[in-house]
């Protein structure tokens, strides 16, 4: 049997605090500002994605993945081209034959 889920006392302030908060505002955050907050955790992302790819060499075509799946979902499209930019100026070396 598990044990049933309590809360501190401070925990017990803190929610109601914030089911207070909620009450008055309406409920809580737009739809949009999530999105928009979304969108944004998927540029920094790929940003991420895009520098470890610079720097290794690998992981291009989950990178290539995510570039598509991020301009589908509605990513800023310069921030897009700024990641394409950054993978696309770094010359490459080959290597010898």
């Amino acid at each position: 049997m598990s044990k049933p889920f309590t809360v501190t006392r401070s925990q017990a302030r803190e929610l109601k605090r914030i089911s207070r908060r909620m009450k008055r505002q309406g409920g809580g955050v737009s739809v949009d500002v999530i999105r928009q907050d979304w969108l944004d955790d998927m540029a920094t992302e790929l940003r991420k994605m895009a520098k470890a790819y610079l720097r290794t060499r690998r992981g291009g075509a989950e990178l290539l993945d995510a570039l598509g799946v991020a301009k589908v979902e509605g990513v800023d499209p310069a921030v897009l081209a700024e990641i394409i930019d950054l993978i696309g100026s770094k010359p490459r070396k080959r290597k010898a034959a």
